[in-house]
């Protein structure tokens, strides 16, 4: 048997051990409790014992010779957290797109960093009511409370970005009309900064409920960096269109879909990739949630992320419907409108518009697609104020494509812990989001390498110091 082979086996098998160890019972608590309660020649002269005890767990310890040290996967971002967020990268800097980058927010304010303080960001993003703040999750706004990771960010404002907020503007307007908006859960799930954009045009429609679950690294395989930025570029747009939430506004989850990027066990990556969580069944009937609708990009999604699969199946069984919305359905249409003016003589001026279906005799038809009432009278928005809009005669658009969650082998498959409970106590795949580091005899993380397979970096220290 070759070494990297020999290595692959015992890494799978210690990655699949700890994953019991630390998952709960006496053994998981000493696992986490171990290093912090005991003094530093304690360790010394119990570093027999903590090999002995690892070995009986099924953990796979490596010694380096001459040091003494160990080596062991370790949760990256319980790393990051205790190493700080650029553990084993110290010497790098996050990498932007120079055309990204952009001066000022949305708002056209240029002191958009005061929104790098992670309170303020938290306090801007998080849902206003006690509703829907148990699933808020603020673990890579709370990254910013590192001030290397601050001096590195900047707002961005992408392509993408753009052409989403502008799409989601026709999904504003159908929700904002609805009787019973606040009994369907909206689920974006695009790319991180995307995400922000459209959860920004819907912010006075809909409660913003952020879940990214991770931290950035200058060489991590989710680039969530940029979905920071994002958050920042629109906090004070979003912070001023909350307040004008209705109180039974829908909630809308914002996930990034590169949270499960492919990686290769490069040298030149850090996996911290991490999985979606959901509210359960029962949680989303108690808020009066009887459907779902799943936003994504356009047609080259067919079905839901694997880390989904579970979840929507499980809502399906338990009565509450899942749908797919590709907002690539709102599409541009240019249209001569007329525009009152100062001057008492209205102006006739061509506005770009977007629909659902990509025509104003479509539009209306959302209703009958997904499952939104409309009140009796819609409105649109043409040149700066509110025009009825009458249901139209024509016949109706093709339904959109067939979809409905089926049950499929993943990598989650068959990971939950304590039994069907929805999005709580999912385990990881074995490797999954994991990192190798070395370990010394005094219990400290010595170094890290960015591969299972590479070298190793020195550590960065405790990330308290940023």
């Amino acid at each position: 048997m070759s070494r990297k082979t020999r290595h692959t086996k015992l890494t799978s098998k210690y990655s699949q051990a700890s994953s019991a160890a630390t998952g709960g019972g006496a053994m998981a608590e000493w696992f986490r409790q171990d290093v912090s309660r005991r003094t530093a020649s304690q360790r010394i002269g119990k570093g027999l014992a903590w090999t002995a005890v690892l070995g009986a767990a099924g953990v796979t310890v490596y010694k380096f010779s001459g040091a003494g040290d160990k080596e062991i996967d370790k949760d990256s971002l319980d790393l990051q957290k205790q190493e700080g967020w650029n553990v084993g990268a110290t010497d790098k800097q996050l990498v932007w797109s120079s055309s990204a980058a952009v001066p000022a927010d949305s708002s056209g304010k240029t002191d958009w960093n005061t929104y790098l303080d992670p309170a303020r960001l938290i306090a801007a993003y998080q849902p206003p009511g006690s509703q829907w703040q148990p699933f808020f999750v603020p673990t890579l706004i709370q990254s910013l409370a590192q001030p290397s990771l601050r001096s590195q960010m900047k707002l961005i404002q992408t392509p993408e970005m753009v052409e989403t907020y502008a799409r989601s503007s026709g999904l504003r307007e159908l929700l904002s009309q609805a009787q019973n908006a606040s009994q369907t859960l909206l689920v974006a799930d695009l790319e991180g900064p995307a995400s922000i954009a459209l959860g920004a045009a819907l912010a006075d429609t809909a409660q913003l409920v952020p879940a990214f679950d991770n931290w950035p690294h200058p060489l991590g395989v989710v680039r969530s960096h940029e979905t920071i930025a994002a958050m920042a570029y629109y906090a004070a747009e979003v912070e001023q269109k909350k307040a004008k939430l209705k109180q039974d506004a829908p909630a809308l989850l914002l996930l990034d879909n590169r949270r499960l990027a492919d990686y290769s066990d490069q040298d030149n990556q850090f996996d911290n990739r991490w999985l979606a969580k959901l509210p359960p069944p029962d949680q989303l009937r108690q808020r009066g949630v009887t459907s779902l609708i799943y936003l994504v990009r356009d047609e080259r999604q067919k079905q839901e992320l694997d880390d989904l699969n579970d979840d929507f199946v499980n809502y399906e069984k338990n009565g509450i419907g899942v749908k797919m919305l590709r907002l690539s359905e709102f599409k541009p249409y240019d249209e001569q409108v007329t525009v009152p003016q100062p001057t008492g003589t209205p102006a006739v001026v061509q506005e770009r518009h977007y629909y659902y279906g990509g025509s104003p005799l479509y539009h209306w038809w959302f209703y009958d697609h997904y499952y939104y009432r409309p009140y009796s009278t819609v409105y649109v928005y043409r040149g700066g104020r509110s025009v009825p809009y009458s249901r139209p005669t024509t016949p109706p658009p093709p339904p959109p494509v067939s979809y409905r969650p089926v049950s499929r082998p993943t990598i989650f498959a068959a990971t939950r812990v304590g039994g069907n409970a929805s999005g709580i106590g999912r385990n990881r795949p074995s490797g999954f989001g994991r990192t190798s580091v070395r370990v010394g005899s005094d219990g400290h993380v010595t170094g890290t390498r960015s591969g299972r397979s590479g070298s190793y970096g020195r550590s960065g220290g405790s990330w308290f110091g940023g």
